[in-house]
């Protein structure tokens, strides 16, 4: 918690010096993505374990919904985003073994994790094309939910903040195209949480852009108070294509 408050200090003086300095005006943009989000790893509530595989091909089934809402702000080499996403699956369940389990019991899980995201960007090139150094924090908010067979649901809602570095560019390919990536690596309540994402972007006259890309999320956590019941882990990969419209 001391590093986040620092980080939080770091950017409010830096952010009040900057944007008293700079004499460029404040660009902008707003974009909304669909997530297609595939899943693989495990989760651990209690004792109970199971195995997560949720694939493009299940996706109709298990994936119910994903989406994101990224908004920029920056005035010539500074910069601030906020990133909102929310995804909530739910994998094929797991045969238990009968007995002790009756004939037919399965472990049936689900997931709704919501993730907010803000951070500084120095952009070197200022508002034009190129790399940016991005500091920031995470917040995971996530309710897993097993059932297990006829036995009572277990729950537990772990959230937590992680606190990142990164790196984000923007490279003309054309006159109407352009591609985008974004890579950070953290720490904090979860391993060395890690994230890359990588978008082709279709510009129109209006300024606006349309995207297709793909982001991949890695995330372990663990948290143990020497109560059973009190043990949650996640340790999974969310993957998948993304579809998006940005606003300038």
């Amino acid at each position: 918690m001391k590093s986040l408050r620092l980080l939080a200090v770091l950017i409010a003086l830096i952010s009040t010096s900057a944007w008293a300095q700079e004499s460029d005006s404040v660009d902008w943009k707003i974009t909304a993505y669909l997530w297609t989000v595939g899943l693989d790893g495990s989760i651990a509530i209690g004792e109970i374990n199971q195995d997560i595989d949720v694939s493009f091909g299940d996706i109709l089934s298990d994936f119910e919904l994903g989406g994101s809402v990224y908004a920029e702000a920056g005035k010539g080499n500074h910069a601030f985003h906020v990133d909102y996403t929310y995804i909530r699956t739910r994998p094929d369940p797991t045969p238990l073994p009968a007995p002790p389990f009756q004939e037919g019991a399965e472990l049936a899980s689900k997931m709704t994790i919501n993730i907010f995201e803000a951070a500084y960007n120095y952009r070197f090139n200022g508002s034009d094309y190129g790399p940016a150094l991005v500091l920031g924090a995470r917040l995971l908010d996530i309710k897993m939910r097993m059932n297990i067979g006829n036995l009572p649901a277990i729950s537990s809602g772990p959230d937590w903040w992680d606190h990142f570095a990164g790196v984000k560019t923007h490279n003309a390919i054309s006159e109407n195209w352009d591609f985008d990536f974004y890579g950070t690596i953290g720490t904090g309540g979860s391993d060395l949480p890690w994230t890359l994402q990588g978008m082709f972007g279709r510009r129109y006259s209006n300024g606006n852009r349309l995207g297709l890309g793909v982001r991949v999320w890695g995330i372990d956590y663990s948290s143990n108070n020497g109560i059973m019941d009190d043990y949650t882990a996640l340790d999974a990969t969310f993957y998948g294509l993304m579809l998006g419209y940005e606003f300038n």
